[in-house]
């Protein structure tokens, strides 16, 4: 019993984070005009953008699931600098970092990413 348990702790302990954020990348909003995405993946990284032009209700979207996603963070930051506002966190997951970045400002627009080593992901 008690190697079941240990076998089934393991296990949740690698599995991937599932990131709040991510749900920008999930396909909904691929035909949307305020939208583009960049995505990219090599054997030693993995990367995906989103840039979000004049669309509030998109903007207010992104912040809040970055907000879901600060109790996963080891590290984060948050910046203000001349109206744009920058916020990151760290988040550890197969011992290995992801870095999680979105910036933002009054012109209902962002930039979010998501990086780190393709092991962190898996």
């Amino acid at each position: 019993m008690l190697l079941i348990f240990s076998i089934i702790s393991i296990a949740s302990f690698a599995k991937a984070p599932n990131l709040h954020v991510e749900q920008m990348f999930n396909g909904s909003y691929n035909s949307n005009p305020s939208i583009s995405l960049n995505m990219s993946k090599s054997p030693e990284k993995y990367f995906r953008g989103c840039t979000v032009t004049n669309n509030k209700s998109i903007l207010n979207k992104v912040t809040k699931l970055f907000e879901k996603d600060l109790p996963k963070a080891a590290r984060s930051q948050d910046l203000i600098s001349d109206g744009t506002r920058f916020r990151s966190m760290i988040i550890i997951n197969n011992g290995e970092e992801i870095y999680v970045g979105l910036s933002y400002d009054a012109n209902n627009g962002c930039y979010l990413f998501i990086s780190g080593p393709l092991k962190a992901f898996k």
